[in-house]
């Protein structure tokens, strides 16, 4: 068996639903991925399977054993080694000839625009979501196309940034507060009750309550089965296709791909407008400042929130369906 690689022959059953000209502009995009883990791993496989041939590939971590249970390059050969240099390898081993770059550092956000200058589209799936949500922003006013796998349990959303006029800021798109600096919107995104708020992880990732808790606290990470991240990857990673080879509609921000696989679910639709305007009043009045008014909100309502939780664990335990919250069900 001859084992020398074609291009055209290796891509070949591409041709059934593209052709020979859209072939061409895959193999010469340009596709930059900073977190290439559980998603941007997921997404660089994709997208080599489907022909691109030029990445570059940042990441400063290594694989570590909880990684086996979704990360594509983690295996237990694989431990202990830098993620890029990995997926360069399993790159090469699907297309030999494809150029990769890989930066095994985490990128300043003042050098940011240098690793996407040549970029045709950009994936922000660092594991930090403020540098992420920043990196968006940055990418957007550089005129480039931006998409971000965020998964979460059973579930994810994808979010999609084309050039255009207008520069969507993701945590505004979510109900948060636009324009915070990325201390700010670490501050923000990692704040308990915030966290608290985000009842999808429960509700659509089914996330059990117990994990969740230490969640918010930050006592663990997010909880993530492999079959929801490889399938929101899927479709982060067709959204760049569509834009390379200019057909197909796009999922285009302020719409956003939701997905949530235990509730048989697959939409793209704006942010719920009712979560919207109540997270965005909700955090306006945490910051009253009024006799100190913002503060004792915050901690009624964490309070709150925290009893809540601690009923639908005493029911989970039981082996019953927690009850979602008054605030999670008719305000939130």
């Amino acid at each position: 068996m001859d084992n020398a690689f074609d291009y055209a022959t290796a891509f070949s059953i591409n041709q059934g639903i593209i052709s020979t000209g859209d072939q061409e502009k895959i193999k010469n995009a340009k596709v930059t991925i900073v977190g290439v883990g559980g998603a941007g791993g997921s997404i660089a496989i994709m997208l080599a399977r489907t022909g691109i041939e030029h990445f570059t590939l940042v990441d400063f971590d290594t694989y570590s054993p909880s990684n086996l249970n979704r990360q594509i390059g983690c295996r237990i050969d694989t431990l202990g080694r830098l993620k890029v240099e990995v997926m360069k390898e399993d790159i090469l081993k699907i297309n030999p000839l494809a150029d990769i770059k890989t930066i095994s550092e985490k990128v300043p956000l003042s050098d940011f625009n240098k690793i996407i200058e040549n970029a045709d589209v950009y994936f922000s799936e660092a594991d930090d979501l403020a540098y992420s949500t920043d990196t968006l922003i940055r990418c957007q006013a550089a005129g480039k196309m931006a998409i971000s796998l965020m998964p979460y349990g059973m579930g994810s959303a994808i979010m999609v940034f084309p050039p255009q006029n207008k520069i969507y800021d993701p945590t505004d798109l979510m109900g948060g507060p636009k324009g915070l600096s990325y201390d700010e919107l670490k501050e923000f995104q990692t704040n308990e009750i915030t966290r608290m708020g985000r009842r999808w992880h429960i509700i659509d990732g089914k996330m059990r309550i117990s994990w969740f808790k230490k969640w918010c606290r930050g006592d663990v990470g997010l909880t993530q089965l492999c079959p929801a991240v490889w399938a929101g990857a899927s479709i982060a990673a067709t959204e760049a296709i569509k834009f390379i080879i200019g057909k197909w509609e796009q999922a285009r921000a302020p719409y956003i791909w939701f997905v949530s696989l235990a509730e048989n679910k697959i939409k793209v639709q704006k942010y719920r407008r009712r979560t919207w305007l109540f997270n965005k009043a909700m955090y306006r009045a945490f910051h009253i400042k009024f006799m100190n008014i913002g503060k004792k909100l915050e901690k009624s309502t964490l309070t709150t929130l925290s009893k809540e939780l601690d009923r639908m664990e005493a029911e989970e335990a039981e082996g019953k369906t927690p009850k979602i919250p008054f605030m999670w069900k008719h305000l939130i």
